[in-house]
Protein backbone atom coordinates (compact mmCIF):
# COMPACT_ATOMS: atom_id res chain seq x y z
CA UNK A 1 0.00 0.00 0.00
CA UNK A 2 1.46 3.75 -1.20
CA UNK A 3 1.77 5.82 2.00
CA UNK A 4 4.37 8.31 0.78
CA UNK A 5 3.73 10.96 3.11
CA UNK A 6 3.58 8.44 6.26
CA UNK A 7 6.39 6.64 5.06
CA UNK A 8 8.78 9.65 5.22
CA UNK A 9 7.18 11.06 8.20
CA UNK A 10 8.50 7.71 9.95
CA UNK A 11 11.96 8.19 8.54
CA UNK A 12 11.75 11.26 9.98
CA UNK A 13 10.93 10.63 13.49
CA UNK A 14 13.46 7.89 13.35
CA UNK A 15 16.32 10.00 12.34
CA UNK A 16 16.79 11.76 15.58
CA UNK A 17 17.99 15.14 13.97
CA UNK A 18 19.00 18.70 15.64
CA UNK A 19 17.36 21.06 13.68
CA UNK A 20 18.87 24.71 13.48
CA UNK A 21 16.00 25.69 12.25
CA UNK A 22 12.25 25.96 13.48
CA UNK A 23 10.29 24.44 15.07
CA UNK A 24 11.02 25.84 18.08
CA UNK A 25 10.74 22.73 20.26
CA UNK A 26 13.74 21.13 17.86
CA UNK A 27 12.20 17.95 17.72
CA UNK A 28 13.44 17.06 21.30
CA UNK A 29 10.61 15.45 22.69
CA UNK A 30 10.47 12.28 20.93
CA UNK A 31 9.32 9.82 23.03
CA UNK A 32 10.97 10.35 26.18
CA UNK A 33 13.99 11.87 25.21
CA UNK A 34 14.82 14.89 27.98
CA UNK A 35 13.99 18.23 26.76
CA UNK A 36 13.40 21.07 29.07
CA UNK A 37 10.41 21.68 30.47
CA UNK A 38 9.89 17.59 29.20
CA UNK A 39 6.71 17.47 32.02
CA UNK A 40 4.66 20.37 30.81
CA UNK A 41 5.16 20.34 26.91
CA UNK A 42 6.70 16.73 25.75
CA UNK A 43 3.73 15.10 25.59
CA UNK A 44 1.76 17.74 23.71
CA UNK A 45 4.39 17.98 21.28
CA UNK A 46 6.04 14.37 21.20
CA UNK A 47 4.66 13.90 17.47
CA UNK A 48 5.03 17.19 16.13
CA UNK A 49 7.08 17.42 13.01
CA UNK A 50 7.15 20.33 10.35
CA UNK A 51 6.87 19.50 7.01
CA UNK A 52 8.97 22.13 5.38
CA UNK A 53 12.65 20.76 6.97
CA UNK A 54 11.35 17.43 8.73
CA UNK A 55 8.78 15.29 6.92
CA UNK A 56 11.02 17.06 3.78
CA UNK A 57 13.49 19.32 2.96
CA UNK A 58 13.07 22.87 2.92
CA UNK A 59 12.71 22.98 -0.77
CA UNK A 60 9.85 20.44 -0.76
CA UNK A 61 12.22 18.50 -3.19
CA UNK A 62 10.97 14.56 -2.64
CA UNK A 63 7.30 16.03 -3.12
CA UNK A 64 6.02 13.52 -0.66
CA UNK A 65 2.61 15.80 -0.26
CA UNK A 66 2.16 15.85 -3.67
CA UNK A 67 2.10 12.44 -4.09
CA UNK A 68 -0.30 11.67 -1.18
CA UNK A 69 -2.83 13.96 -2.69
CA UNK A 70 -2.60 12.47 -5.48
CA UNK A 71 -3.42 8.96 -3.73
CA UNK A 72 -6.14 10.46 -1.83
CA UNK A 73 -7.41 12.38 -5.36
CA UNK A 74 -7.28 8.68 -7.42
CA UNK A 75 -8.96 7.09 -4.31
CA UNK A 76 -12.19 8.91 -4.29
CA UNK A 77 -12.19 9.75 -8.09
CA UNK A 78 -11.28 13.14 -8.46
CA UNK A 79 -8.60 14.61 -10.70
CA UNK A 80 -7.16 16.89 -7.94
CA UNK A 81 -6.74 17.09 -4.16
CA UNK A 82 -5.22 19.25 -1.97
CA UNK A 83 -4.70 18.40 1.69
CA UNK A 84 -5.87 20.85 4.26
CA UNK A 85 -4.71 21.54 8.33
CA UNK A 86 -7.34 24.21 8.62
CA UNK A 87 -9.90 21.84 8.45
CA UNK A 88 -13.11 21.87 6.25
CA UNK A 89 -13.19 25.44 6.94
CA UNK A 90 -10.38 26.47 5.03
CA UNK A 91 -11.39 23.83 2.47
CA UNK A 92 -15.25 25.51 2.25
CA UNK A 93 -13.58 29.13 1.79
CA UNK A 94 -11.12 27.75 -1.28
CA UNK A 95 -13.62 25.93 -2.93
CA UNK A 96 -16.34 28.79 -2.90
CA UNK A 97 -13.49 31.70 -3.60
CA UNK A 98 -12.55 29.16 -6.77
CA UNK A 99 -16.43 29.09 -7.89
CA UNK A 100 -17.40 32.35 -6.69
CA UNK A 101 -16.57 35.85 -7.55
CA UNK A 102 -16.69 39.67 -6.58
CA UNK A 103 -20.66 41.23 -6.68
CA UNK A 104 -22.17 37.91 -8.27
CA UNK A 105 -24.69 35.81 -7.32
CA UNK A 106 -23.79 32.13 -5.37
CA UNK A 107 -26.34 29.81 -4.59
CA UNK A 108 -26.17 28.47 -0.81
CA UNK A 109 -27.57 26.30 1.60
CA UNK A 110 -28.32 28.31 4.23
CA UNK A 111 -27.91 25.24 6.51
CA UNK A 112 -24.11 24.91 5.35
CA UNK A 113 -21.41 25.85 8.11
CA UNK A 114 -20.14 29.27 9.01
CA UNK A 115 -17.03 29.10 7.16
CA UNK A 116 -18.93 30.05 4.20
CA UNK A 117 -19.59 32.97 5.36
CA UNK A 118 -16.10 33.34 5.76
CA UNK A 119 -15.66 32.77 2.20
CA UNK A 120 -18.04 34.99 0.98
CA UNK A 121 -16.16 38.08 3.90
CA UNK A 122 -13.14 37.01 1.38
CA UNK A 123 -14.37 37.39 -1.96
CA UNK A 124 -17.19 39.49 -2.13
CA UNK A 125 -19.50 37.38 -3.54
CA UNK A 126 -23.41 37.64 -3.03
CA UNK A 127 -25.42 35.07 -1.33
CA UNK A 128 -28.52 33.57 -3.10
CA UNK A 129 -29.44 31.90 -0.19
CA UNK A 130 -31.24 27.86 -1.22
CA UNK A 131 -32.93 25.63 1.67
CA UNK A 132 -33.13 22.17 2.49
CA UNK A 133 -37.00 20.48 2.50
CA UNK A 134 -37.92 19.77 6.65
CA UNK A 135 -39.52 16.42 7.46
CA UNK A 136 -42.91 17.49 8.37
CA UNK A 137 -42.62 16.16 12.19
CA UNK A 138 -39.53 15.06 12.88
CA UNK A 139 -38.26 18.84 11.95
CA UNK A 140 -35.06 18.08 10.63
CA UNK A 141 -33.49 18.84 7.00
CA UNK A 142 -34.31 16.24 4.62
CA UNK A 143 -31.71 17.19 1.91
CA UNK A 144 -31.74 19.60 -0.76
CA UNK A 145 -34.42 19.42 -3.40
CA UNK A 146 -33.01 19.63 -7.21
CA UNK A 147 -36.03 21.99 -7.96
CA UNK A 148 -34.09 24.37 -5.53
CA UNK A 149 -31.16 24.80 -7.80
CA UNK A 150 -33.45 24.48 -10.74
CA UNK A 151 -36.01 27.37 -10.13
CA UNK A 152 -33.79 30.07 -8.66
CA UNK A 153 -34.94 33.98 -10.27
CA UNK A 154 -31.34 34.74 -11.56
CA UNK A 155 -28.26 33.43 -12.90
CA UNK A 156 -25.52 31.85 -10.34
CA UNK A 157 -21.97 31.21 -11.13
CA UNK A 158 -21.88 28.01 -8.52
CA UNK A 159 -24.20 26.26 -6.17
CA UNK A 160 -23.03 24.80 -2.54
CA UNK A 161 -24.97 22.33 -0.51
CA UNK A 162 -24.03 20.63 2.44
CA UNK A 163 -24.71 16.62 2.69
CA UNK A 164 -24.65 15.15 4.45
CA UNK A 165 -26.39 17.64 6.94
CA UNK A 166 -25.79 17.46 10.03
CA UNK A 167 -27.69 14.90 11.93
CA UNK A 168 -26.97 12.90 8.86
CA UNK A 169 -29.73 12.97 5.96
CA UNK A 170 -28.40 13.37 2.39
CA UNK A 171 -29.43 15.02 -0.55
CA UNK A 172 -29.59 13.48 -4.11
CA UNK A 173 -26.19 14.55 -5.52
CA UNK A 174 -26.62 13.17 -8.61
CA UNK A 175 -29.85 14.78 -9.25
CA UNK A 176 -27.95 18.14 -7.99
CA UNK A 177 -24.84 17.58 -10.52
CA UNK A 178 -27.60 17.26 -13.39
CA UNK A 179 -28.83 20.51 -12.44
CA UNK A 180 -25.54 22.15 -12.01
CA UNK A 181 -24.92 20.68 -15.46
CA UNK A 182 -27.59 22.19 -17.46
CA UNK A 183 -26.68 25.49 -16.03
CA UNK A 184 -23.68 25.16 -17.08
CA UNK A 185 -21.98 25.71 -13.10
CA UNK A 186 -20.05 24.16 -10.72
CA UNK A 187 -21.17 22.22 -7.94
CA UNK A 188 -19.77 22.16 -4.66
CA UNK A 189 -20.46 20.10 -1.81
CA UNK A 190 -19.63 20.29 1.79
CA UNK A 191 -19.19 16.42 2.59
CA UNK A 192 -17.73 17.24 6.23
CA UNK A 193 -19.47 14.84 8.30
CA UNK A 194 -18.95 12.34 4.99
CA UNK A 195 -15.44 11.61 4.47
CA UNK A 196 -16.12 8.34 4.61
CA UNK A 197 -18.65 8.14 2.24
CA UNK A 198 -15.91 8.48 -0.11
CA UNK A 199 -14.67 4.86 0.46
CA UNK A 200 -18.11 3.22 -0.09
CA UNK A 201 -18.73 2.24 -4.00
CA UNK A 202 -20.86 5.26 -5.92
CA UNK A 203 -21.44 7.00 -2.16
CA UNK A 204 -19.04 10.00 -2.07
CA UNK A 205 -20.23 13.55 -3.72
CA UNK A 206 -17.26 13.59 -6.12
CA UNK A 207 -17.88 9.76 -7.85
CA UNK A 208 -21.87 10.95 -7.46
CA UNK A 209 -21.40 14.34 -9.95
CA UNK A 210 -20.10 16.81 -7.68
CA UNK A 211 -17.27 19.32 -9.28
CA UNK A 212 -15.44 20.16 -5.53
CA UNK A 213 -16.01 18.24 -2.35
CA UNK A 214 -14.72 18.99 0.87
CA UNK A 215 -14.11 16.46 3.63
CA UNK A 216 -13.13 16.30 7.38
CA UNK A 217 -10.59 13.71 8.10
CA UNK A 218 -10.70 14.03 11.62
CA UNK A 219 -14.71 13.87 11.71
CA UNK A 220 -15.63 10.95 10.27
CA UNK A 221 -11.59 9.27 9.83
CA UNK A 222 -8.51 8.86 11.50
CA UNK A 223 -7.15 12.41 11.40
CA UNK A 224 -5.67 14.50 13.41
CA UNK A 225 -7.84 17.16 14.67
CA UNK A 226 -8.27 20.09 11.91
CA UNK A 227 -7.31 17.77 9.05
CA UNK A 228 -8.92 18.02 5.84
CA UNK A 229 -9.09 17.65 2.02
CA UNK A 230 -10.81 19.75 -1.03
CA UNK A 231 -10.98 17.72 -4.08
CA UNK A 232 -12.06 18.65 -7.25
CA UNK A 233 -12.66 17.58 -11.41
CA UNK A 234 -10.87 19.93 -13.29
CA UNK A 235 -13.37 19.97 -16.39
CA UNK A 236 -14.87 22.97 -15.34
CA UNK A 237 -12.71 25.30 -13.06
CA UNK A 238 -8.43 24.72 -13.95
CA UNK A 239 -6.68 23.33 -11.05
CA UNK A 240 -4.54 25.86 -11.10
CA UNK A 241 -8.00 28.37 -9.36
CA UNK A 242 -7.98 25.56 -6.22
CA UNK A 243 -4.77 25.69 -5.87
CA UNK A 244 -4.35 29.43 -5.67
CA UNK A 245 -7.30 29.90 -2.67
CA UNK A 246 -5.91 27.01 -0.91
CA UNK A 247 -1.65 28.69 -0.96
CA UNK A 248 -3.71 31.83 0.06
CA UNK A 249 -5.66 30.30 3.01
CA UNK A 250 -2.97 28.08 3.92
CA UNK A 251 -0.22 28.25 6.48
CA UNK A 252 3.21 28.55 5.70
CA UNK A 253 4.45 26.34 8.55
CA UNK A 254 2.33 23.08 7.65
CA UNK A 255 2.26 20.31 10.21
CA UNK A 256 3.75 16.98 8.05
CA UNK A 257 2.53 15.02 11.02
CA UNK A 258 -1.08 16.37 10.28
CA UNK A 259 -0.95 15.36 7.39
CA UNK A 260 0.93 12.38 7.58
CA UNK A 261 -2.39 11.53 9.28
CA UNK A 262 -4.49 11.85 5.90
CA UNK A 263 -2.12 9.68 4.30
CA UNK A 264 -2.45 7.33 6.59
CA UNK A 265 -6.34 7.01 7.17
CA UNK A 266 -6.45 6.51 3.26
CA UNK A 267 -3.86 3.92 2.95
CA UNK A 268 -5.77 2.17 5.80
CA UNK A 269 -8.99 2.38 4.23
CA UNK A 270 -8.06 1.28 0.67
CA UNK A 271 -5.85 -1.28 2.17
CA UNK A 272 -8.92 -2.65 4.02
CA UNK A 273 -10.95 -2.28 1.04
CA UNK A 274 -14.12 -1.67 2.80
CA UNK A 275 -14.51 -4.72 5.47
CA UNK A 276 -14.22 -2.08 8.64
CA UNK A 277 -16.91 0.07 7.49
CA UNK A 278 -18.76 -2.95 6.65
CA UNK A 279 -18.67 -3.91 10.34
CA UNK A 280 -19.28 -0.66 11.48
CA UNK A 281 -21.98 -0.06 9.83
CA UNK A 282 -23.72 -3.25 10.22
CA UNK A 283 -23.02 -2.73 13.92
CA UNK A 284 -24.95 0.72 13.74
CA UNK A 285 -27.80 -1.19 12.08
CA UNK A 286 -28.07 -3.40 15.13
CA UNK A 287 -28.09 -0.62 17.00
CA UNK A 288 -30.67 1.23 15.71
CA UNK A 289 -32.98 -1.60 15.76
CA UNK A 290 -31.97 -1.52 19.50
CA UNK A 291 -32.94 1.64 19.88
CA UNK A 292 -36.22 1.90 18.01
CA UNK A 293 -37.69 -0.71 20.78
CA UNK A 294 -37.75 2.40 23.54
CA UNK A 295 -41.06 3.47 23.07
CA UNK A 296 -41.71 6.62 21.64
CA UNK A 297 -37.96 6.90 20.44
CA UNK A 298 -37.71 7.82 16.98
CA UNK A 299 -34.58 6.89 15.23
CA UNK A 300 -33.67 8.67 11.87
CA UNK A 301 -33.11 6.19 9.46
CA UNK A 302 -34.04 5.85 5.62
CA UNK A 303 -37.29 5.13 6.40
CA UNK A 304 -38.03 7.30 8.69
CA UNK A 305 -36.55 10.14 7.51
CA UNK A 306 -37.87 9.67 3.81
CA UNK A 307 -34.71 10.16 2.54
CA UNK A 308 -30.58 8.14 2.86
CA UNK A 309 -29.31 8.61 5.69
CA UNK A 310 -25.72 8.40 7.01
CA UNK A 311 -25.32 4.33 7.64
CA UNK A 312 -22.86 5.50 10.63
CA UNK A 313 -24.72 8.02 12.13
CA UNK A 314 -27.28 8.01 15.65
CA UNK A 315 -29.41 10.75 15.45
CA UNK A 316 -32.21 10.18 17.65
CA UNK A 317 -35.54 12.28 17.93
CA UNK A 318 -37.27 12.17 21.73
CA UNK A 319 -40.03 14.19 21.92
CA UNK A 320 -42.20 10.68 22.13
CA UNK A 321 -40.32 9.64 25.10
CA UNK A 322 -40.68 12.97 27.08
CA UNK A 323 -36.70 12.63 28.34
CA UNK A 324 -34.81 15.87 27.76
CA UNK A 325 -31.80 15.50 25.26
CA UNK A 326 -29.82 18.24 26.92
CA UNK A 327 -30.12 16.13 30.03
CA UNK A 328 -29.27 12.48 28.42
CA UNK A 329 -26.48 14.60 27.27
CA UNK A 330 -25.15 15.64 30.11
CA UNK A 331 -26.01 12.40 31.37
CA UNK A 332 -23.64 10.71 28.65
CA UNK A 333 -20.45 13.43 29.43
CA UNK A 334 -20.36 12.50 33.01
CA UNK A 335 -19.87 9.20 31.89
CA UNK A 336 -17.08 9.82 29.20
CA UNK A 337 -19.57 9.54 26.31
CA UNK A 338 -20.34 12.75 25.34
CA UNK A 339 -22.85 13.44 22.53
CA UNK A 340 -21.92 15.26 19.26
CA UNK A 341 -24.92 17.33 19.77
CA UNK A 342 -28.21 17.46 22.38
CA UNK A 343 -30.90 19.62 22.67
CA UNK A 344 -34.08 19.01 24.31
CA UNK A 345 -35.71 16.82 21.42
CA UNK A 346 -32.69 15.67 19.78
CA UNK A 347 -29.78 13.81 20.35
CA UNK A 348 -26.97 12.86 17.64
CA UNK A 349 -23.72 10.36 18.20
CA UNK A 350 -20.87 9.89 15.77
CA UNK A 351 -19.64 6.61 15.25
CA UNK A 352 -16.50 5.71 12.80
CA UNK A 353 -14.56 3.01 11.94
CA UNK A 354 -12.16 3.34 15.16
CA UNK A 355 -15.35 2.62 17.33
CA UNK A 356 -15.25 -1.50 17.91
CA UNK A 357 -18.47 -2.76 16.53
CA UNK A 358 -19.17 -4.46 19.87
CA UNK A 359 -19.17 -1.09 21.67
CA UNK A 360 -21.51 0.19 19.52
CA UNK A 361 -23.96 -2.44 20.51
CA UNK A 362 -23.39 -2.15 24.10
CA UNK A 363 -23.50 1.67 23.79
CA UNK A 364 -26.82 1.70 22.41
CA UNK A 365 -28.23 -0.09 25.27
CA UNK A 366 -26.61 1.80 27.59
CA UNK A 367 -28.29 5.05 25.83
CA UNK A 368 -32.13 3.28 25.96
CA UNK A 369 -31.55 2.51 29.64
CA UNK A 370 -30.28 6.27 29.92
CA UNK A 371 -33.25 7.18 28.14
CA UNK A 372 -35.78 5.21 30.05
CA UNK A 373 -34.46 6.63 33.27
CA UNK A 374 -35.26 10.24 31.73
CA UNK A 375 -38.41 9.17 30.33
CA UNK A 376 -41.40 11.79 30.96
CA UNK A 377 -44.82 13.19 29.33
CA UNK A 378 -44.52 12.74 26.01
CA UNK A 379 -44.76 15.97 23.66
CA UNK A 380 -45.08 17.20 20.10
CA UNK A 381 -40.92 17.99 18.66
CA UNK A 382 -40.29 21.61 18.67
CA UNK A 383 -39.28 23.34 15.21
CA UNK A 384 -35.53 23.76 15.37
CA UNK A 385 -35.60 27.69 13.98
CA UNK A 386 -31.70 26.98 12.94
CA UNK A 387 -32.63 24.67 9.99
CA UNK A 388 -35.87 27.85 8.61
CA UNK A 389 -33.05 30.63 8.94
CA UNK A 390 -34.55 32.68 5.72
CA UNK A 391 -32.95 35.85 6.16
CA UNK A 392 -33.06 38.94 4.82
CA UNK A 393 -30.17 39.98 3.17
CA UNK A 394 -29.59 44.23 3.00
CA UNK A 395 -25.54 44.02 1.87
CA UNK A 396 -23.16 41.12 1.07
CA UNK A 397 -21.71 39.64 3.90
CA UNK A 398 -18.02 41.35 2.98
CA UNK A 399 -18.93 45.03 2.68
CA UNK A 400 -21.27 44.61 5.95
CA UNK A 401 -17.94 42.95 7.47
CA UNK A 402 -16.14 45.83 6.71
CA UNK A 403 -18.08 48.90 6.74
CA UNK A 404 -17.53 51.20 9.89
CA UNK A 405 -20.06 49.71 13.03
CA UNK A 406 -21.15 50.71 15.88
CA UNK A 407 -22.69 48.58 19.24
CA UNK A 408 -26.48 48.82 19.94
CA UNK A 409 -28.18 46.33 22.83
CA UNK A 410 -29.37 43.49 20.70
CA UNK A 411 -33.07 44.01 21.78
CA UNK A 412 -33.10 47.64 19.97
CA UNK A 413 -31.14 46.45 17.37
CA UNK A 414 -34.44 44.99 15.34
CA UNK A 415 -34.40 46.90 11.56
CA UNK A 416 -30.49 47.51 11.44
CA UNK A 417 -27.72 45.41 9.36
CA UNK A 418 -26.09 43.28 11.39
CA UNK A 419 -21.94 43.56 11.34
CA UNK A 420 -21.57 40.29 13.03
CA UNK A 421 -22.20 36.03 13.40
CA UNK A 422 -24.65 34.67 15.96
CA UNK A 423 -23.68 30.63 15.40
CA UNK A 424 -24.73 28.17 17.56
CA UNK A 425 -22.36 26.03 18.49
CA UNK A 426 -23.01 22.63 17.41
CA UNK A 427 -23.42 22.61 14.48
CA UNK A 428 -21.95 26.13 13.52
CA UNK A 429 -24.97 27.03 11.45
CA UNK A 430 -25.07 30.80 11.44
CA UNK A 431 -29.43 32.02 12.51
CA UNK A 432 -27.94 35.76 11.67
CA UNK A 433 -24.75 36.84 9.79
CA UNK A 434 -22.93 39.85 8.57
CA UNK A 435 -25.44 41.93 5.76
CA UNK A 436 -28.56 40.77 6.95
CA UNK A 437 -31.61 42.40 8.94
CA UNK A 438 -31.78 42.16 12.72
CA UNK A 439 -35.35 40.73 12.85
CA UNK A 440 -37.54 40.05 16.01
CA UNK A 441 -37.73 36.14 14.67
CA UNK A 442 -33.72 36.24 14.45
CA UNK A 443 -33.42 37.66 18.15
CA UNK A 444 -35.83 34.81 19.40
CA UNK A 445 -34.41 31.87 17.57
CA UNK A 446 -30.46 33.16 19.38
CA UNK A 447 -32.76 33.47 22.58
CA UNK A 448 -33.97 29.55 22.26
CA UNK A 449 -31.10 28.47 20.85
CA UNK A 450 -28.74 29.94 23.63
CA UNK A 451 -30.82 27.47 26.25
CA UNK A 452 -29.21 25.05 24.98
CA UNK A 453 -25.97 25.45 23.33
CA UNK A 454 -22.84 28.06 23.12
CA UNK A 455 -23.17 31.57 20.75
CA UNK A 456 -20.49 31.71 18.87
CA UNK A 457 -18.42 34.17 16.81
CA UNK A 458 -20.22 37.29 17.91
CA UNK A 459 -18.58 39.54 19.94
CA UNK A 460 -20.19 39.90 23.15
CA UNK A 461 -21.40 36.50 24.86
CA UNK A 462 -23.82 37.57 27.07
CA UNK A 463 -26.07 38.34 24.24
CA UNK A 464 -27.24 41.84 25.25
CA UNK A 465 -25.38 44.11 22.97
CA UNK A 466 -24.94 43.29 18.61
CA UNK A 467 -22.68 45.35 16.42
CA UNK A 468 -24.42 46.81 13.95
CA UNK A 469 -23.31 48.39 10.28
CA UNK A 470 -23.19 52.62 10.86
CA UNK A 471 -25.50 54.14 8.20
Amino acid sequence: MEKPLLDAWRRARAERRRPMQVPGHKLRYLDDAPGWAHELVGDTVRDDIPLQGGVDDNAYSNDYLGQAEALWARAVGAEHSRFLVGGSSQGNIAALATVGDEDTPIAIDRTSHRSTQAGLVLIGARPLWVYPEIHPELNIPIGMSPRSLADLPERVNGFFVTSPSYVGTISDVPALAAVAREHGEPLVVDQAWGAHLDFLPGRGAIAQGADFSVTSVHKALLGYTQTAVVSMRTGIIPRSTLDRWVDLTSTTSPSGTLMASIDGARAALEEDAGRRLGVVIEAVATARQRLARVPGLVVVNDETAGCPVDPTKLTLVLPGTGADGVAVGEALWRMGHGPESADHDTLILTTTVADEPEWIVAFADLLGDLIEAHRGEARRPSPLSIWRVEPQVAMTPREAFLRERRRVPLREAIGEVSAEQFCPYPPGVPLLAPGELVTREALDAIAAAATTCRIAYCSDSSLETILIVSR
